[in-house]
């Protein structure tokens, strides 16, 4: 019998992808999308984390927009070897750090703002260990904190409806792909990573319900092309996701 996905599977995928991510800080930066979120939302004063951070995408640019009490976590080391020498690159000193977002060595409620992006909370394996991050989030914000983050929408993309239904279908049979854990997990190929990836893609009230029991107050959510058309580099890059802005309780 095949072993479940497990957390080594996650930072074995994105070590092969350290390349490609690399490509995406230096020549694509934040997406119109995430700028206006954070411009919206996050204090140039706020202490601010970056959770997923791989090689400083978000991490760089905030800095460079005047978001400079920001630190940088990520799971993978080779991420985090690739950001800490483009700090040299960027004449900067961000602290780039390689941490497991369950369970961050950081103390409680001292943050203003947390960000995890990129689906990055959706790429961990099985609904307990994304919901320890939320938890891990909630016990990190200052109380009205603001935590930002995306992921993938199972009912908004019609042209996977029908995918969806099958693999409903499957699940109901519990004829899934033994290394899976929950209905929305997908083992898939990726812009980004030359192995296949494991990704969950929740529907909108999955999300809703998590956030309410880890404390948090839902304040904006929006399906990126509903209000941005991405430049070329961005839609090459990363598919369409649905933005959460979540303020902590």
């Amino acid at each position: 019998m095949m072993d479940k996905i497990g957390i080594q599977f996650i930072i074995n995928q994105y070590e092969e992808g350290t390349s490609s991510y690399t490509d995406f800080t230096t020549e694509v930066g934040l997406w119109e999308s995430e700028k206006y979120v954070f411009q919206k939302y996050l204090s140039p004063t706020d202490h601010i984390l970056d959770l997923g951070c791989g090689t400083g995408r978000t991490t760089f640019s905030l800095y460079q927009m005047g978001y400079q009490n920001i630190k940088g976590i990520d799971i993978t080391p080779g991420m985090i070897r690739e950001a800490q020498r483009l700090n040299s690159v960027y004449n900067t000193n961000i602290p780039f750090e390689v941490g497991d977002a369950r369970k961050i060595d950081d103390p409680s409620n001292h943050l203003d703002s947390i960000i995890f992006s990129f689906n990055g909370l959706m790429s961990i394996p099985q609904y307990d260990n994304r919901f320890q991050v939320l938890q891990e989030v909630h016990r990190l914000l200052r109380p009205g904190g603001t935590f930002i983050f995306t992921t993938h929408d199972r009912d908004k993309d019609e042209r996977f409806f029908a995918f969806w239904e099958e693999q409903k279908q499957i699940w109901d049979k519990q004829q899934q792909n033994p290394q899976l854990y929950e209905f929305g997990d997908i083992i898939a190929s990726s812009k980004n990573e030359p192995n296949p990836i494991f990704i969950h893609i929740p529907d909108r009230k999955e999300v809703e319900d998590m956030i309410d029991k880890a404390g948090f107050q839902l304040v904006e959510t929006f399906y990126r092309d509903e209000l941005f058309d991405e430049p070329e580099a961005v839609k090459i890059k990363s598919g369409e996701c649905r933005f959460w802005v979540v303020k902590s309780l």
